[in-house]
């Protein structure tokens, strides 16, 4: 290719590609210090007399410039050119001017001071400055995270390192640690954005590089993307109007506007055309300078903006919801037909209930930013351009009225999404977070072991649909029955049939479903409860929150363990089941619909997902689960184990009869040593399944079983990489390892510890004091000890109670369903859960199952609304 003569001279309107040399590729080259080009020849059509020095008004009656230009016949033509100049920067353009002067315009709006250069940031500095955790700590936990070890492996088995961080802060740091990683990443989109667009420079990298938020990136990126829809400061900059704006902003001399008219060209018809075209990309310079973007968001930390909220002109939302529909709305969004707070004191729950009732049209949202944003914005952006400013009337006409139509059209709006967006990402995060807390507490419920138990799932039409399980959970018999009939014998019959399976299974607790039918069914065990019906059998029964059980009941997994039942039959199974093992059963049903939380269905599907399952690993890893015994469901929420992996598990397990000790998993396929160290503290072997199952299969692994010897540390939660440690341990207590979980060997073990220094026993064990901690509570564990012992155990009724019994100032014993961050639902035994509002709660924190004593504040019998007040809580 030939080289391009050192003066050629080309049209402004060519493009950046022809003009620019494409922006160097590597930081390296990119950052070397650009050569400082030469003054460039001055280049004219002819010879021209200069211009009069003298003021003069233009037909517009704007002063035209300090050094007025002569009549519009004296001017050199206005068509600018373009110098290639070897030695200036890259995204440069030498334009000489009517008077054949040179300057040099940046094609970058975005400008940067190189003499204050930033630097790339860490996933542990961006942990540090949102967790509040110290720098080693951070660095410690990302760490930890780069090799894959998950929460639970880290918050039992890593405490050392973490400085004994729990699993819920861990959990937040991971969603640090996870943001940074799509910061970086973003951070490289837009840098090849910038890259492709031909404005790279090393200062405009370095700056990308510092910046740690996405909503920033998002807004940088906005300004280099390509579209094939041209903007009109654009289309003005191709029509050569581009030196004009930037002569405007420097408070250079300009042409007479009316030299630029083109009669055959659209944009160049007429002067207000072209006038329109200048403040065009006036407003397009200002409102994408990197000047105005930090100063808009320092003036936003220091406002607050508005919102309010109007119902829609039917206010009944989609026109195709029914009368019964249209008032639920009514009660659910009254509150917001015409409603106004301020941005900052708006609680999460109220942003989420009006964007759900904007998406149903039932209100709408305006957001008013405060006019101390604009008049101090405007302050700047004319200090900010004083020269053009102070070079004429004309010169601070046109910018003026280019910031009003910066503000209006770009700036304005651009802050208003911001504010929205940022209200509902904070809402997203805070309900996400109240619903994980609420799932794992769901979770980790007290189980009701040791009880055949009658799961009853209410209906009308269909029958109630009952389903007795033994104390191991296995189904042993079912019925359907129709308490609530006009049929006499029919009604009879059902009792008959509900007393007689009592009585043939010994069933002392009745599990009741709480959907349709739930009230009137209540009413019907409590009178069979208080007859004599069931002579000496002492039965109470419960309310159990069947959400998501009907989706269950339907699924192909429920229809793999149950070929041959109804689905409401399987239901009653799972009613059942929830009381008597409710992590075992609960994790087969999809997180989100446990009926716990708030709005988590408008939460974004792919974050909350994650943050659900990882709080159920969470806590089904911290119970623990059998091996020998456990469902694919359990399994695979193990942390370090998947679906596949569980899948292999239970093949092994069918293939080879029971595991001996934890050291087999390591020959199931897809099991390395990775996945066996984050698993292996979570699973259990346990005496009486691992050594009492008949084994049929004849593989080799089989007939060898009898010399694998068992390991009775594997039925702890002590991680084998401290089996060593742990055994020395329980040898210097005169201990044996056979009577784990006795109460001599618990005594023995404590007594062995009393009064020592912690840290020199560690040393003498050969582990550090947070392992030894470990280790010692899981050695005084008694056997079959859970940790779901700690909570609230389920709330048993023998009699019933209606919302027409209560008066304002009962007391009543209930049981919390829901917790949220406008307070807690409460079962009060009265058919409707009643509400302890955040400001009845005298500054408890509640959890799910637990166990209150409320007061009743106020009755809505009308709409079904209970209000209380917390009096104690165990």
């Amino acid at each position: 290719m030939s080289k391009r003569k050192k003066d050629e001279v080309v049209d402004l309107t060519e493009s950046d590609d022809q003009i620019i040399k494409p922006a160097a590729k590597k930081l390296k080259q990119a950052s070397e210090k650009p050569k400082v080009p030469k003054k460039p020849k001055l280049v004219s059509e002819k010879a021209k007399p200069a211009p009069k020095k003298r003021k003069t008004e233009t037909k517009m009656g704007c002063l035209e410039s300090k050094e007025s230009l002569a009549d519009s016949d004296e001017f050199i033509e206005p068509v600018l050119k373009v110098k290639k100049s070897t030695g200036a920067k890259k995204n440069q353009k030498t334009i000489i001017d009517s008077e054949g002067s040179t300057e040099s315009i940046s094609s970058n709006n975005f400008h940067i001071d190189p003499n204050h250069l930033v630097h790339d940031w860490t996933s542990a500095e961006y942990i540090q400055e949102f967790n509040g955790v110290t720098r080693a700590v951070a660095e410690a936990v990302v760490k930890l995270l780069d090799n894959d070890n998950t929460i639970p492996f880290i918050a039992r088995y890593r405490k050392d390192q973490t400085r004994g961080l729990d699993a819920d802060k861990l959990r937040l740091i991971k969603e640090s640690y996870d943001r940074a990683k799509a910061i970086k990443h973003k951070v490289d989109l837009v840098i090849k954005a910038i890259d492709k667009s031909g404005k790279w420079t090393p200062e405009l990298h370095n700056h990308v590089k510092s910046v740690k938020t996405l909503a920033e990136l998002e807004y940088i990126h906005s300004l280099y993307k390509t579209s094939s829809k041209r903007t009109l400061a654009e289309r003005a900059r191709e029509l050569g109007l581009g030196p004009v704006a930037e002569a405007v902003l420097k408070g250079d001399k300009i042409p007479h506007l009316k030299s630029f008219i083109r009669s055959n060209e659209e944009g160049l018809e007429s002067e207000d055309q072209i006038k329109d075209g200048v403040i065009n990309i006036l407003a397009d310079v200002i409102s994408k300078n990197k000047e105005t973007f930090d100063k808009t968001k320092e003036l936003r930390e220091n406002i607050s903006a508005t919102i309010q909220t109007k119902k829609t002109k039917d206010g009944s939302g989609k026109e195709d919801k029914g009368k019964m529909d249209s008032k639920k709305d009514d009660e659910k969004y009254k509150m917001y037909y015409e409603w106004k707070n301020m941005e900052k004191n708006i609680k999460p729950h109220q942003t989420l209930a009006m964007n759900r009732a904007e998406k149903e049209k039932v209100i709408a949202i305006q957001v008013i930013v405060p006019d101390y944003l604009e008049s101090q914005l405007k302050k700047f952006i004319l200090q900010l351009y004083q020269s053009g400013v102070n070079a004429s009337v004309f010169h601070k006409d046109l910018i003026y009225r280019a910031f009003d139509t910066a503000y209006k059209k770009y700036i304005k709006p651009s802050v208003i999404r911001r504010i929205r967006s940022e209200l509902s990402e904070k809402a997203e995060e805070a309900s996400m977070e109240v619903f994980a807390v609420n799932v794992k507490q769901l979770l980790l419920t007290q189980p009701v072991r040791g009880k055949s138990i009658l799961g009853i799932d209410p209906g009308f039409r269909h029958g109630c649909k009952l389903a007795v399980i033994s104390a191991q959970g296995d189904l042993l018999d079912t019925a359907t029955i129709y308490p609530h009939c006009k049929n006499d014998k029919l009604r009879r019959g059902g009792a008959d049939t509900l007393v007689k399976l009592v009585r043939k299974y010994g069933c002392s607790i009745l599990a009741l479903g709480n959907a349709t039918a739930c009230r009137e069914t209540e009413s019907f065990i409590s009178d069979i409860i208080n007859s004599n019906l069931l002579d000496k059998h002492r039965v109470t029964y419960t309310i159990v929150d069947e959400s998501g059980a009907s989706i269950y009941s339907c699924s192909d997994l429920a229809k793999t363990e149950f070929p041959d039942l109804d689905c409401n039959v399987i239901s009653a199974v799972s009613i059942a089941r929830r009381l008597q093992d409710p992590l075992a059963e609960l994790v087969k049903v999809e997180p989100k619909s446990l009926g716990v939380g708030m709005y988590q269905h408008d939460l974004p599907e792919k974050q909350l997902m994650a943050k659900l399952n990882e709080v159920v690993s969470e806590a089904v890893s911290f119970v623990g689960v059998d091996v020998n015994t456990a469902s694919h469901c359990l399994l695979k929420r193990v942390a370090g184990l998947s679906d596949a992996k569980a899948t292999n598990i239970i093949n092994w397990r069918k293939d080879n009869g029971p595991f001996i000790n934890r050291e087999q998993l390591q020959k199931v396929k897809g099991i390395g040593a990775k996945t066996f160290e984050q698993c292996a503290g979570f699973i259990r072997i346990m005496p009486e399944t691992a050594l009492s199952q008949s084994v049929e299969s004849s593989s080799m692994e089989t007939k060898s079983k009898a010399k694998i010897k068992f390991n009775y540390l594997d039925q702890t939660w002590i991680h084998p990489e401290s089996y060593g440690a742990a055994s020395a341990l329980i040898k210097a207590s005169n201990s044996r390892p056979e009577d784990l979980g006795s109460r001599n060997f618990i005594s023995a073990i404590n007594v062995f510890v009393a009064g020592k220094d912690r840290a020199e026993l560690a040393k003498q064990l050969g582990t550090n004091e947070t392992t030894l901690e470990v280790i010692v509570k899981g050695l005084r564990m008694e056997k079959g000890e859970d940790i779901r012992r700690q909570g609230s155990a389920p709330l048993f009724r023998n009699s019933l109670k209606t919302i027409d019994d209560l008066v304002v100032g009962s007391v009543l014993n209930g049981e919390v369903r829901n917790v949220t961050h406008f307070g807690a639902f409460v079962d009060i035994g009265v058919g409707t859960d009643g509400l302890i509002h955040i400001s009845g709660l005298k500054g408890a924190v509640l959890s799910i199952g637990q166990h209150v004593e409320v007061k009743v504040a106020n009755i809505e019998k009308e709409r079904g609304r209970i209000g209380l007040h917390l009096n104690k809580f165990s």
